[in-house]
């Protein structure tokens, strides 16, 4: 049983901060209709049903890590994997439709258990790389186009009682699939030689020819990569043409957050816009639009963790750049890898406008200007904050996992407040006070974390493999 309980905790160990803002949510939606009343029972589902779903996701992503041909030379791997699967499906599918049975009838119930599995059906299939998981948005973006006639017919097939009887079976069928794809049966043949990287682009062993679909991705990619590699020439060709602290700067951009440029934003817009135009259009006309605005410039802010996250790995490599730069102290030298971190802050804001400016067209396109508007207030307070957070995380898994939990709820809260501040009391009356305190916050937590980050001797050690720092 030791395997099939450790394969049963890894999503929860891989993504710690998911299972934190699961359990987070599944609190909220327990203790919502206990003080506040009945009322807010179906919303209370709807969030907890949400995190389900979510967690979901972190176990179709485990499901991609795991499918190697290495775990499937793993003597009982696929029965302790099943095992696994089996208490996953007993405690965030059984349970939770067993109690929207009680509290609901058993109608509700057994369309809990029905349209559950499919819901978890997708989340696994959307997270571990299938094309069926795009399906599902494809649905439900084309159901915001359906005329009202077409709706009253579904209403009537959808109320029928073996319907979701119908969407388990459709569900089995598509985790029997993803389950193929992912471990195929039969032998695995051996890797060529234990040297040989995976390929990152395969989706799963069983569809080698799976790779033809990253192509794009890579053609992107090597566009980019060109434009860094052009970049750090010409920063270096101007430092050693002639040195000075600016063009020092520029080069260590350069070298550390290669990304961080034009080829490289666009890159980042053309995939990750994707997300947002299937939230706007999923979400359609009518949606409230600084809650849409606020994700949009949420999600702008999540790349801003890899200052956070990449230098633990990064640090094997500071100590040829530290004996290249020879700087006078160490607190010269993380002096000049602070202030270059700040590179990360235009593309952060430049996605932001992007981002919103997007769903604004999408899905209320008078609001535009003002909107945009919103977005030079907000965005890049909220981005210097975000990076001042993300550049002190604590050693430990659980300290850092805590950090990271309230710095995403922070960037949420604090986007859907000032875009409803804005919008509420004009630009003049909502947007100064706003400009004023969330500029005050950012200035002040970057000067601190600026601080505490060069106060400490820097450190050349690679990252603890128990904690990842």
């Amino acid at each position: 049983m030791r395997p099939a309980r450790a394969l049963a905790l890894l999503p929860l160990r891989l993504a710690p901060w998911a299972v934190l803002m699961t359990g987070l949510m599944l609190a909220a939606a327990a203790a919502l209709p206990l003080a506040l009343g009945s009322r807010l029972r179906t919303p209370a589902s709807m969030l907890a049903g949400f995190a389900l779903w979510f967690l979901w996701m972190t176990a179709g992503a485990t499901l991609k890590s795991i499918a190697r041909r290495e775990t499937l030379l793993l003597p009982g791997f696929r029965a302790a994997l099943t095992r696994a699967g089996s208490v996953w499906a007993l405690l965030f599918w059984l349970l939770p439709a067993a109690a929207a049975g009680l509290l609901y009838g058993p109608a509700a119930g057994w369309m809990a258990l029905g349209y559950g599995l499919l819901a978890l059906a997708w989340a696994v299939l959307a997270s571990s790389g299938s094309r069926a998981g795009l399906y599902f948005w494809a649905v439900l973006i084309g159901a915001r186009f359906l005329p009202a006639a077409v709706w009253a017919a579904l209403a009537s097939a959808l109320s029928g009682a073996l319907l979701p009887l119908a969407a388990a079976l459709l569900a089995l069928l598509l985790l029997r699939r993803a389950w193929l794809r992912l471990f195929p049966p039969g032998d695995v043949p051996l890797p060529e030689t234990p040297m040989q990287a995976p390929d990152p682009m395969q989706r799963g062993m069983a569809q080698p020819q799976a790779v033809s679909r990253g192509r794009l991705l890579r053609a992107l990619n090597g566009w980019s990569e060109q434009a860094a590699a052009e970049r750090l020439r010409l920063c270096a060709a101007r430092y050693h043409r002639a040195p000075a602290p600016a063009r020092q700067r520029a080069l260590l951009r350069a070298l550390l957050l290669p990304h961080e440029q034009a080829r490289g934003w666009l890159v980042r817009w053309l995939l990750f816009g994707g997300f947002v135009l299937a939230y706007a259009l999923a979400l359609g006309r009518g949606a409230q639009i600084g809650m849409v605005a606020g994700y949009a410039t949420f999600f702008a802010m999540t790349g801003l963790n890899t200052v956070g996250l990449g230098m633990p790995r990064l640090r094997p490599s500071l100590g040829e750049l530290y004996f290249t730069m020879a700087p006078p102290t160490h607190a010269a030298f993380k002096t000049q890898l602070v202030d270059s971190f700040l590179g990360v802050l235009p593309g952060a804001v430049l996605s932001a406008f992007v981002y919103t400016g997007l769903a604004t067209l999408l899905i209320e396109p008078a609001a535009w200007p003002q909107v945009l508007a919103t977005t030079a207030v907000l965005a890049p307070p909220l981005a210097l904050a975000t990076l001042a957070l993300y550049l002190n995380l604590p050693r430990g898994r659980i300290g850092r996992t805590l950090v990271m939990t309230v710095t995403v709820l922070g960037q949420m809260g604090t986007s859907w407040l000032l875009y409803a501040l804005i919008e509420r009391f004009g630009p003049l009356w909502g947007g100064v006070p706003a400009l004023t305190v969330a500029w005050g916050f950012a200035l002040g937590a970057w000067g601190a974390a600026r601080a505490h980050w060069i106060a400490q001797p820097p450190c050349f050690d690679p990252p603890d493999a128990r904690t990842g720092a």
